[in-house]
This record gives structure tokens, sequence and C-alpha cells, in this order.
């Protein structure tokens, strides 16, 4: 991965966010707070993947302006607000993200319930500031933005986001439950007790990080003009990519430090939570990411568009350190 690259593309998606996110004098608290939340570093990864997915089927500048942005904001301030309730006490109680105090720490845990709130309302607040715009424009891409607006409203919901976090927070695994697919699973649940635990784990990993890949990847295709098929292809990349992930994240929970991750550590083995990790090892979670990475990249692969950034940027994030 070229890193300047990459820094450019951080760089332009930071300015985006800094002109777009709200500032007010009679709500200037919650915008401070909402403002922290999602300025407070971060890789930018569901930004950068929706930007370059629109790259890869449009170069309309214009259309990237007045359309691709506002998406962009809306994906971070959901993945913001996702991260804000992921760190509160009636979560994973955590007191640090990015290298620095969680919101609810700095602010209050009210406010760190409310900025959350506030970061998911503005995230389709500001999407449904372009909808009358493109209905004006011409119908073709009136339709576009409704079909990116329902993946962006869907997949983060209940029964993707959030269902994961309900299943991570409130449902523990009981042996004998059948947990369908993940046949690519096989030869490594035999080396374990209980393999459906395995897949029930990759089931909240699905759900909780792959279904906000696969909006990224998807909205930026479908403003773009991508088909049904590339959409799919896309949709699957972000799958796996979610689930290379996560697992690489179970890893960095046990081998890292917060000093380098900027966030708590060993939290997964303190609460006591099953993780890919945990269950098989560190060497065979490895083996996993790099699966699970390769089945990404494949799908990249079959779109037959130039996806050289997304197959670097995907590849990076195996044995990344923070």
């Amino acid at each position: 991965m070229n890193s300047e690259l990459l820094k450019n593309k951080i760089v332009h998606i930071n300015e985006i966010l800094e002109n777009r996110l709200p500032l007010g004098d009679e709500f200037g608290r919650i915008c401070e707070a909402m403002r922290y939340s999602v300025l407070n570093g971060g890789k930018r990864l569901r930004a950068i993947m929706l930007l370059e997915s629109f790259r890869i089927y449009s170069d309309d500048k214009a259309l990237e302006k007045k359309i691709v942005e506002p998406f962009v904001t809306a994906i971070e301030c959901i993945h913001g607000y996702s991260l804000v309730h992921d760190d509160l006490p009636a979560m994973d109680n955590d007191v640090l993200r990015r290298g620095k105090p969680t919101t609810h720490v700095a602010f209050g845990h009210a406010m760190g319930v409310l900025a959350g709130d506030a970061l998911l309302n503005y995230a389709f607040e500001t999407v449904s500031e372009i909808a009358e715009d493109a209905e004006k424009a011409d119908a073709d891409l009136a339709l576009k933005v409704l079909k990116a607006f329902r993946v962006l409203a869907v997949k983060p919901g209940y029964s993707g986001m959030i269902g994961g976090q309900v299943l991570d927070t409130t449902v523990k695994y009981e042996p004998g439950v059948v947990i369908s697919g993940y046949d690519e699973l096989n030869a490594y649940g035999r080396r374990i007790e209980d393999p459906a635990k395995l897949k029930f784990v990759l089931r909240v990993y699905e759900l909780k990080t792959s279904r906000l890949f696969e909006t990224a990847l998807m909205c930026g295709a479908i403003l773009g003009g991508a088909g049904k098929e590339d959409t799919a292809l896309l949709e699957e990349a972000g799958r796996a990519l979610g689930l290379a992930f996560q697992i690489e994240d179970d890893i960095l929970d046990l081998t890292s430090d917060a000093a380098t991750l900027g966030k708590s550590v060993n939290i997964d083995e303190k609460n006591d939570k099953d993780t890919v990790a945990r269950i098989l090892g560190i060497d065979t979670a490895t083996e996993l990411v790099k699966m699970y990475t390769e089945k990404a990249v494949d799908s990249l692969k079959k779109l037959n568009r130039n996806t050289e950034f997304l197959q670097d940027l995907f590849e990076s994030l195996v044995f990344r350190k923070l």
C-alpha cells in the first residue's frame, strides 16, 4: 500500500467531514460532542471505500462533490455513532478510543448517548438533503440515490450491524445451536470441540463489522452506476473483508498494547467473550485472516475494473498494527 497516497485520501476525507459536520450556537454542546466523536482520529476506511467504489464506475467530479460526499459524511457518522455507543458503560464500558478519552468520558454519559443519537440522525439528514436535488436533475440519478439510501438505512440497522451488536452483548452461544453457512470453516471446525461456536462468532462479526463495509462499497458503486452483478460482488468483498478485519482485531486485542492501538486491550478476555482468536488460537486465526482477505480481493478482481487501490487497501489490513 502506498502510504503517502492513503494519507492523502484520509486528509481529503477529513476535509469533507470538517466542512459538513454541524456547528451551532444554541446547540453548540451537542455539535461539539458529535465533531469530537467523528473527527477524533480514525482510519476512514469506510469513507475511503465508498469514495473509491464510486470512482471505479465514474470520474464525474461534480457528481462526486454533490452526491457522493454527503454519503461519505453519512457513513462516517454512522460508524462514529456505533463506536460512541459501543464504548458506553452498558456496552463495552471503554474509556479510550483512538488514543483519547471516549465520548462519554469526555462529555458525560448522557451526552455520549445523545451524541450517538445525533450522529445517526445527522447521517440521514445529510443524505436526505440531496434527494430532492437528484430528483430535479434526472430520474436515473434519483433512483441511484434512493437505492444507495436504502442500503445505508438497512445494512447498519436492526437486522445488520445493530443485530450483530445485540448478539455480541446479550446473546451467548449455547451448545447444540445450528448456524448455517460458513462451509469454508469445516477444516478449522474439526480442530475444536464445538464447531458451531466458531460459526456463531463469525455470524456476529458478519453482522456487526461486515455490514458496514458492505454498505460503503455498495453505496459508492450504486451511485457510480454499477449494475446488480457488480454490486453483488462488492457486497461479497465487504462481507469477507469485514470477517478478516474483525478477526485481526481479535488478534490485536491479545497481542498489542493500548499505546499502539489507541484503545484498551484484553477487553474480550476481561469480559470472557468468545472470539475467533480465543477459540482457535492466534496462529489459526491468522490463517483465517489470510483466507478471508483473499476471498475479498478475488471478488474485486471479478469486476473487470481498475480496483488496484482497493485491492492494495484490503491486503494492507492483514497484520496491521492498529
